[in-house]
């Protein structure tokens, strides 16, 4: 078993390429932000780590990438695989606040950190990534789909993306949401959908990685929920990547909303795997 880190996003995304295409979907975030930031299109960091771990004869077993001060994020890999990483890190003295990704890879990797510094990791958030079976388009919703421009609608996508971040992952590190809101806007990877003349729900998508988009985040504002806004606007972001060149859409679902699991089924989404994110703590 081998770990290797890579200096950079694009040496990493060069090295890597048989295992994001072979494991296109638990590998898309890792692969969508290297992705962005070989091309110029997202900040990058000497303080980012990318890794992968191979049989020990180049044949890559799982991939991790970690952006401070995010948790690490690693793909699905073997169970060996995953401690051998929190041992190559643990031995670099690399400090994580937690770890996301694929169930069985998350657990793997946080019961070897564990041992091997005495920290203790905590479930936080339990979600599903869904991948799209056939696109069933909702009925009756009223208004239209329309992307986000800039600079009309910065602000207001930097004001639903922080509501988001509040209300869905206020364990998340804050970022400068006005600057992200106008890098998304700019790739054109937002879309809105308006209703009486005025935007009521957003859903972004990211550029197709290894073939495959991912929707998200998706925000309506509390008082425009329960008319259909939600779903009509990650239907048209899932429109739009497969119109775009996507193979897959996929998208992460909390586990503990069942009213949003219920509406990506309804549009044609499908369970490929479960997904957690783990919190460090102790010494």
């Amino acid at each position: 078993m081998r770990v290797i880190l890579h200096p950079g996003a694009a040496l990493f995304l060069a090295g890597a390429e048989s295992f994001l295409r072979a494991d296109p979907f638990s590998a898309n975030v890792i692969a969508v932000v290297a992705g962005r930031i070989a091309v110029g299109a997202q900040p990058d960091s000497d303080n980012y780590l990318w890794a992968s771990v191979d049989d020990g004869d180049g044949r890559v077993l799982g991939v991790a990438m970690q952006t401070p001060p995010h948790a690490l994020f690693v793909s699905r890999m073997p169970a060996e695989a995953a401690a051998a990483l929190a041992g190559a890190l643990a031995d670099a003295g690399r400090d994580l606040p937690g770890v996301n990704g694929a169930v069985g890879s998350t657990a793997a990797f946080a019961q070897a950190w564990s041992g091997r510094g005495g920290q203790i990791s905590k479930v936080v958030t339990a979600m599903r990534l869904y991948r799209l079976g056939e696109l069933v388009r909702p009925a009756g919703v009223p208004g239209a789909p329309a992307l986000a421009t800039a600079p009309d609608n910065v602000e207001l996508v930097a004001d639903w993306l922080a509501a988001f971040h509040d209300e869905a992952t206020p364990r998340a590190p804050v970022q400068d949401w006005r600057a992200f809101a106008g890098r998304r806007i700019a790739a054109g990877q937002v879309h809105l959908w308006h209703d009486a003349g005025a935007p009521v729900a957003l859903a972004a998508v990211s550029a197709p990685a290894a073939g495959v988009a991912r929707v998200g985040p998706v925000y309506t504002p509390p008082g425009k929920r329960r008319r259909g806004y939600g779903a009509a606007v990650t239907a048209a972001a899932t429109a739009a990547a497969l119109r775009g060149g996507a193979e897959h859409v996929t998208l992460y679902s909390d586990l503990a909303n069942p009213t949003s699991n219920s509406i990506y089924q309804a549009i044609g989404y499908r369970p490929d795997h479960d997904a957690e994110e783990r919190s460090f703590q102790g010494p």
